[in-house]
């Protein structure tokens, strides 16, 4: 089997992860406040569903890859909140076309959601429909991870008119297949499900087996199942949990009229997307009254674009052919000068010569897509006309331009076909710029009523933040394709002598990436560089940051970077910006620099069997707790029911599992618990250790059994606490020992740039910054001391740019502690070329920082007066004007 590519995006994996940190909180603190603790927010329950499954939404805009995110939720649901091996799960999509190409993706054992679920579930993985779902085995059921795909229309008992629904009837009547999934059951069991009328016998229907599996509910497109009837319908199957995605979840709360607000535990934001590469931005807009102009624009465009994608492919290898989505107006028995879909073929084929082959009409009658693999190089079709939205379920990266010669009455008439030229070619930018943008032609008289509606359609359709859509809609100028299509070489102006020397020149062209240094060429003589094509700006920050020991190159490349893109002087502001450079913490190991890590003060792996397991006996112990769950009368006189625990002991009244053996526990719990840094061997020693340890001390091993999922959070606990503590006291050793193997060089530098700089959320108050390096700032709120302190660098005249350093994103500046890495709040390029990073502290927190501080100044003394470190508190932000001075 060929390897599958599981890697996550950063914001992907920081979603998930607040997803399990809240399940895990939610085992504890419940469903209600584990949301607070998350996200400050109060949390509400999903109407009619059981007070206390936890209901949250994780908010991923189009383009940003829900699917697989809800593939990984299965993993993290099983282990952390389900505590089940063999968890049921009911994954509901919005519509048939959807659910066969979710389907055939989780039955696909190389496709990378199905790759997620073998991740934590190996083969024991059953993927079915409905109607595979009602003869489904006793087997498929318990011998691992369940999961049922279906719109949730089939699972409705009624329609939204009130008449029955024939086809959802099926999942609640008795269906002989399943009759064996209901015997042995206990009364607890018994109980809690639907009986045959003037009988105490189980239905055997499909809704009693979810009901007795508790499934973990995916809800995709869940702004699509608002409804009463949605929620009604998701009640009858008694969820453990509910997980939605969705880009654009229901914010208002108002249930006097129906509507359900969602509980978004996570927002993904669009610089997150654009800075992974994810998203075709910005989008270039072009307006003209005339339709046939508009039309014949976006043609010129789309060849244009199809002589870029030949040149990538020569370069790179990869085959784009790009494509040009048609939004035609309706069909109008009153109005026959509409511009429907026929009329739009006709033109194309007839005026323009586009062959029939080239064009693909998906609307009314007509689903030409359904016949056609778009992706593959064989296909032919340049050109897709549709009226409101493609076939559902469609994806394909080809898409780059939208033209629509339908009346922009909302924003809502476009955003289904305007998320459709959003995504990146295999999330990954291009070396031509043209192909990094995607490009919107409208036949509108209005160029600024139309960017309204787009960006309009950005928010409402594609899930973006309105500050973030107004960013992302650009006119569109010469695009230069022209120069780019024939590969034009740009020459540079002379670089200097003094501190670099043609050797150095060399060295560092061969160090670029392969796709750099083959459109890069250096003439000794003249000493200029010469650039073939435009130069993006990715390539741009490699070059600067090969040449970044000269700081009188850095010019020299930013006019050549100008000059392939035919900048005007329109973008001079942005041109004239230098590069922002900021050198990292190096450390030198047998005389090389390498980047200071957690490897410079652990030696990996880490021998775990050589610590003491004794301390497990007074960190574990056994709660006795019906498997029904605890109920406890609160203070304020409400029932209060432990929701978690009754449902994980639901599920484990459900399997019968084999004999417990010693060896077999220890396996089960080292499997459980992620440890890169230590081997299996060593870990499973040391798990055994501590269950001998438990056992001596009175503990049956069929009571650890029954007690596993506790028993494995036990250990993880230890073993996070014994490594925290080896962690501390390694980096305290290194500093006493080795403080003087810190350095900083050329060679290890970051670059902020606006194309990667991500943040979760843009800054919206109402102060102005003049000196922030990107257009829009990350994760700073209106208010408050840090607040303050961005407003004192600004205004400070040593300060040239500063920028929001933002935590927990791989673009971001980092220096190593302990336990993590440590995002300092902001850095500054000062007027004298100087890096200043500041880390404001509030005072209540300034003692506990003192690691920060040792790494920060640190950072600045091995870099010989080129950086600043300083950590101001309690708003005395003179500190800072100390620090320069």
């Amino acid at each position: 089997m060929a390897a599958v590519n599981l890697d996550l995006k950063e914001y992907q994996k920081t979603a998930l992860d607040r997803f399990r940190s809240y399940l895990r909180d939610c085992n504890n603190d419940g469903c209600n406040i584990a949301f607070y603790k998350a996200t400050n927010l109060p949390y509400r329950d999903a109407p009619v569903i059981a007070q206390g499954t936890p209901y949250v939404c994780l908010r991923v805009p189009t383009g940003g890859g829900k699917t697989i995110m809800a593939a990984h939720s299965v993993g993290i649901a099983a282990q952390e909140y389900l505590q089940a091996a063999n968890p049921m799960v009911l994954w509901l999509v919005p519509s048939t076309p959807i659910l066969e190409q979710t389907v055939a993706a989780l039955k696909d054992p190389e496709h990378p959601y199905r790759a997620a679920l073998a991740k934590d579930f190996g083969r024991n993985v059953s993927i079915l429909t409905k109607d595979e779902a009602l003869a489904m085995s006793r087997a498929d059921a318990e011998g691992g991870a369940c999961i049922i795909v279906s719109t949730i229309q089939s699972f409705r008992r009624e329609n939204p008119n009130g008449t029955e629904n024939t086809e959802g009837l099926k999942v609640y009547q008795d269906a002989g297949a399943l009759m064996d999934h209901f015997s042995g059951l206990s009364e607890a069991q018994e109980a809690r499900l639907e009986k045959v009328e003037g009988t105490n016998r189980p239905v055997a229907s499909l809704a009693n087996l979810l009901r007795l599996h508790r499934p973990m509910v995916i809800v995709d497109e869940a702004h699509n199942a608002r409804t009463a009837l949605s929620f009604d319908t998701l009640a009858r199957f008694s969820p453990s949990l509910i997980l939605e995605l969705t880009a654009t979840p229901q914010t208002e709360h108002n249930p006097a009229k129906d509507k359900h607000a969602s509980n978004i535990l996570y927002s993904v934001s669009a610089a997150e997307l654009k800075a992974e590469q994810m998203i075709k931005m910005p989008i270039k807009l072009t307006t003209d009254r005339d339709w046939q102009k508009t039309i014949g624009a976006a043609l010129d465009c789309q060849a244009a674009l199809e002589e870029a994608a030949k040149a990538e492919q020569a370069q790179t290898g990869e085959y784009i052919r790009p494509l040009v989505l048609f939004q035609a107006q309706s069909n109008s028995a009153t109005d026959p000068t509409r511009l429907t879909y026929d009329k739009i073929e006709k033109f194309l084929h007839e005026d323009k010569g586009i062959p029939n082959d080239q064009i693909a009409v998906h609307s009314g009658p007509r689903k030409d897509l359904d016949d056609h693999d778009i992706a593959d190089p064989e296909c032919r079709i340049r050109y897709i006309i549709t009226v409101q939205k493609l076939k559902e379920g469609w994806d394909c990266p080809f898409a780059y331009v939208l033209c629509s010669v339908a009346e922009q009455v909302s924003s809502t008439a476009i955003e289904q076909i305007l998320g459709r030229v959003l995504r990146m070619p295999r999330a990954k930018l291009k070396n031509r710029p043209a192909l990094n943008q995607a490009y919107a032609y409208v036949a509108s008289a209005s160029f600024d009523a139309t960017a309204q509606k787009l960006k309009d359609g950005l928010v409402e359709g594609a899930g973006f933040n309105k500050l973030e859509a107004a960013a992302l809609i650009a006119p569109q100028s010469d695009m230069a394709f022209e120069e780019a299509a024939k590969e034009f070489e740009h020459r540079s102006d002379p670089l200097p002598e003094d501190d670099l020397p043609n050797e150095a020149v060399q060295e560092a062209i061969e160090r670029l990436p392969a796709s750099v240094k083959q459109r890069l060429t250096y003439d000794s003589e003249s000493r200029s560089l010469a650039f073939k094509g435009p130069m993006t700006k990715e390539s741009r920050n490699l070059i600067q940051l090969a040449f970044a020991k000269s700081p009188k190159a850095a010019p020299v490349v930013e006019r050549l970077y100008a000059k392939t893109n035919n900048f005007q002087t329109s973008a001079a502001e942005d041109i004239d910006k230098p590069p922002f450079i900021v050198p990292l913490l190096g450390f030198r190991k047998q005389g090389e620099l390498q980047l200071f890590s957690k490897e410079h003060f652990l030696d990996l792996p880490w021998r775990l069997d050589q610590c003491d397991a004794s301390d497990i006996v007074n960190r574990f112990k056994i709660v006795d707790e019906s498997q029904s769950g605890q109920i406890d009368i609160s203070t304020s006189g409400k029932v209060e029911i432990d929701f978690a625990r009754r449902v994980q002991g639901e599920l484990a009244a459900v399997i019968q599992e084999p004999a417990w053996t010693l060896p077999r526990l220890a396996n089960w719990i080292d499997i459980g618990i992620k440890h890169p840094d230590i081997t299996k061997p060593s870990a499973v020693v040391f798990i055994r250790s501590a269950l001998n340890k438990l056992i001596e001390n009175g503990y049956d091993l069929d009571v650890l059994a029954r007690n596993k999922y506790d028993l494995r959070k036990a250990l993880a606990g230890f073993i996070s606490d014994l490594r925290s503590n080896r962690e501390s006291d390694n980096y305290a050793a290194l500093f006493a020992a080795h403080a003087d193997q810190f350095d900083t060089g050329a060679e290890l530098s970051m670059i902020f740039d606006e194309q990667s700089y991500a943040f979760n959320q843009p800054y919206a108050g109402a102060t102005n910054f003049n000196k922030h390096y990107t257009p829009l700032i990350g994760d700073l709120k209106a208010e408050g001391e840090e607040f303050d302190c961005a407003v004192y660098l600004d205004r400070l005249d040593a300060v040239k740019y500063w920028i929001r350093n933002v935590e927990n994103k791989k673009t971001s500046f980092w220096l190593q502690l302990p336990h993590g890495k440590f995002y300092p709040d902001f850095v500054a390029m000062l007027n004298d070329g100087r890096i200043l990073v500041v880390e404001y502290k509030g005072a209540h927190l300034y003692e506990a920082e003192e690691a920060k501080r040792q790494i920060g100044e640190a950072w600045a003394e091995a870099s010989n007066g080129q950086c600043l470190f300083c950590m101001p508190t309690d708003r005395r932000f003179d500190l800072i004007d100390k620090t320069i001075r």
